[in-house]
């Protein structure tokens, strides 16, 4: 049944974009197309466990290459087409697999309409849905890193004034099996990733509805606020990711960012969550707040300081209290840490970027001192609200570590943009003895043409 219900959606969104296509309209719209090339070379050691015997040194390259198009019909309607291939050479592999190309698959596929009289659009199909800072809604596909963060959804948009509302429905799936893909020859006996043969997006299907309000009526001020009603059914398909009941969840939040005076501004964002997960109640909470000052007058330097915190599950209750990052499974306060939350077990399961049951005040500061150039350091002092149990049964400290960022990035012109990060955690007496501190490299360059 859920075969044949892609089928038909597939079938309705091709028969809407051929009508537009072959309409006589079309003749007088307007095409578009661009090429984004994205190079990267990341390395990591020791991130994932500090585990000071065990050593889990990995290099590799990453090669994302995305040819889109975009036909513009009048101001009535666009049809968006994105493809994108990434492939990795590993640097740090015993297998020493091949530099090949992994997959070419459909990143984004939608048809956008817009509504008479300006009241806004209706955007159907595969898309990107980012809101805020990304704290609920930014990456519907976390299982394959930063190749896409797309989903399969509804989105209804609607503005009058200083206010816009967006209805949203989304129902995503573990692997891709709705849209057509071209694999590499490697890919079939999981030579290139060592992974199975359909790449995971997600830990199972996950369905979504909801609401997002964004308002500028208020002076020096921009409110957001949403609610979010979200399912996910487990898929086991690793040897960590575990079977578990349906979980049926409410999220509830705000955001706000207040400019206080000229110079100095707050930013915070807070979310509430209930629901079950088969006999269990699910009731947690998380958010963040900031001050970001700036120091001169022309906006090129500034300093901030703030915490973020995400409950975590009390585990002498019977309940869940661990906040569930929806669908913000991205590096939003750090590339290294992702990796990090595989050591944990939440919910039953190993999950790459669960961000959960952390506490973490933190200091920022940026400096332009040439033009192109910005410069980032950022210091983390990472605790948890709840401990863990050892393999041998004895308890965790709270003690996550001291995490310590710089970036450099460079804007070479308008298409050719750069960085290098560097980040280094010294772990806490959350992970067991003997621990060591590991560090994450990146360099990038980045073509959008």
């Amino acid at each position: 049944m859920r075969s044949m219900r892609h089928v038909r959606t597939l079938a309705f969104l091709s028969a809407v974009s051929i009508s537009i296509l072959l309409s006589k309209e079309a003749v007088s719209g307007v095409i578009q197309a661009g090429l984004i090339e994205r190079i990267r070379y990341e390395y990591y050691n020791n991130t994932t466990d500090f585990d000071y015997h065990k050593s889990d040194q990995n290099g590799y390259f990453r090669i994302r290459t995305s040819a889109w198009g975009q036909l513009n019909v009048q101001s009535r309607a666009a049809l968006y087409l994105k493809l994108t291939n990434e492939f990795r050479k590993y640097t740090f592999d015993p297998k020493d697999r091949d530099f090949t190309w992994d997959e070419i698959f459909f990143d984004n596929l939608y048809l956008r309409l817009m509504i008479p009289g300006q009241w806004g659009s209706l955007t159907v199909g595969r898309q990107n849905l980012m809101y805020g800072e990304g704290f609920i809604l930014m990456d519907g596909t976390p299982w394959d890193g930063s190749r896409s963060i797309y989903y399969d959804a509804l989105k209804l948009s609607l503005t009058r004034g200083k206010t816009a509302v967006d209805l949203l429905a989304v129902d995503n799936t573990r692997i891709e099996d709705r849209l057509p893909v071209i694999r590499g020859s490697k890919l079939s006996d999981g030579e290139l990733k060592g992974q199975p043969k359909d790449q995971p997006l997600n830990d199972g299907a996950e369905k979504a509805f909801g609401l997002y309000i964004t308002s500028t009526a208020l002076p020096k001020s921009k409110i957001e606020a949403y609610y979010i009603r979200k399912t996910e059914k487990p898929e086991p398909w690793y040897p960590r990711v575990q079977t578990a009941d349906e979980l049926s969840l409410n999220t509830i939040g705000f955001r706000l960012n207040h400019s206080l005076t000229g110079a100095l501004s707050l930013t915070t964002e807070w979310a509430y969550q209930k629901g079950t997960q088969g006999a269990m109640d699910h009731k947690a909470f998380g958010g963040y707040l900031y001050g970001t000052y700036q120091i001169d007058a022309a906006g090129k330097s500034a300093f901030s300081a703030g915490l973020y915190c995400l409950s975590g599950d009390d585990p002498a209750t019977a309940d869940n209290e661990g906040w569930n990052p929806l669908f913000s499974r991205w590096p939003k306060w750090s590339e290294l840490y992702i990796y990090s939350h595989m050591s944990e077990i939440n919910r039953g399961a190993a999950r790459v970027a669960y961000w959960t049951n952390i506490l973490a005040p933190y200091l920022s500061y940026s400096t332009q001192p040439v033009p192109k150039l910005t410069l980032i350091a950022n210091l983390y002092l990472l605790r948890a609200f709840e401990e863990r149990t050892f393999a041998d049964g004895s308890p965790s400290g709270k003690g996550r570590g001291t995490e310590v960022q710089s970036w450099i990035k460079y804007a070479f012109n308008k298409k050719v943009s750069g960085h290098l990060l560097f980040d280094w955690l010294i772990p806490g007496n959350f992970y067991p003895k003997p621990r060591t501190s590991g560090p994450f490299m990146r360099g990038e360059i980045l073509i959008n043409i």
